[in-house]
């Protein structure tokens, strides 16, 4: 018997209490040692980091590096990894803020948001050697990108944030969020907007525990208010789960067909139950109104998982 499932990463404090547990099946252990590293250097903006995401080429031993602060992809070769501190053999720059990089088959794909994060995206595609082979138009805000295991699909988790979560003191710009699929059968240097697929959002796709899904910006319609976040594909390329992390739920995509067929919301978190304290505070600090006392205990108020990593994994 076969089965698929998928993995989901949620936030550290909805992680509390859950029941987790590794049964041991052998007394062997694991030993980690460091033989590489490599220092991106200290970003000029908080919001910026000069390393976030990587993605690895086994052909050309290559990592690729998404260098926000700099607005660039870094290249890092490893063929050999044992050097004690590595650093770039190639900076490509991308011309804008980049979110999030994937490879598949000597083809690099680097997720780029537009000149605000309400205009919409790009995705650039390079080879292994850092040239340029085509650039695509996608929704605002793509946020993380993931080819399917056979691929023949390029899926973009298009977030579409506001402007602001509220309407002062100007009005709100939000973006609807999607996720683009590139039809990736022809040569990439080949590829036309006609590869482009949308798969949106509305009300009219079923709802599994519906009462748990988040929606709450201001005056903002059912599809404006979900964001994509992340993406997992089935082995067999045919389905995808996307997290909806500030609408504390999962959108299950249908990839030939371009639509969603579900959005499962994830349920609350009772923290006045056993098992499920937290720390209510964001007061802990010494010097603030409680004197910097950390309070972990039960309370009478439920929590959202949010979600947002996701992974499939195939088992016997």
């Amino acid at each position: 018997m076969k089965f698929e499932q998928a993995i989901v990463g949620i936030g550290l404090l909805s992680m509390m209490g859950l029941p987790m547990s590794v049964e041991a099946k052998d007394s062997k252990s694991i030993t980690l040692k460091q033989i590489g590293r490599y220092s991106a250097g200290a970003s000029t903006a908080p919001d910026e980091p000069r390393t976030e995401i990587t993605a690895y080429d086994p052909a050309s031993k290559r990592l690729f590096s998404i260098n926000l602060n700099l607005r660039q992809l870094d290249v890092l070769e490893l063929s050999n990894p044992e050097s004690q501190v590595l650093s770039p053999v190639q900076t490509v720059p991308l011309g804008g803020k980049p979110n999030s990089v994937a490879v598949y088959d000597g083809i690099v794909a680097v997720a780029i948001e537009g000149t605000t994060k309400t205009d919409l995206g790009n995705i650039k595609f390079f080879n292994t050697s850092g040239a340029l082979l085509n650039t695509l138009t996608v929704g605002a805000l793509p946020d993380m990108l993931v080819f399917s295991p056979n691929g023949k699909w390029l899926l973009v988790a298009n977030e579409g944030e506001p402007s602001s979560y509220n309407n002062n003191p100007v009005p709100s710009v939000d973006p609807e969020g999607s996720v683009s699929i590139i039809d990736m059968t022809p040569d990439v240097t080949s590829l036309t907007q006609l590869n482009v697929r949308t798969a949106t959002f509305s009300p009219a796709i079923p709802q599994e525990n519906p009462a748990s899904i988040r929606i709450y910006g201001p005056n903002a319609t059912f599809a404006q208010d979900i964001e994509p976040e992340y993406i997992t594909v089935s082995h067999n390329s045919k389905t995808a789960w996307v997290t909806l992390q500030e609408n504390n739920a999962i959108g299950i995509l249908d990839i030939p067909s371009a639509t969603f067929t579900k959005i499962v919301g994830l349920g609350f978190k009772d923290h006045s139950l056993t098992g499920n304290k937290l720390n209510a505070s964001d007061r802990d600090v010494p010097g603030s109104s409680n004197n910097g006392i950390i309070n972990i205990r039960n309370w009478p108020v439920l929590g959202m998982y949010e979600p947002d990593a996701i992974t499939t994994t195939s088992a016997d």
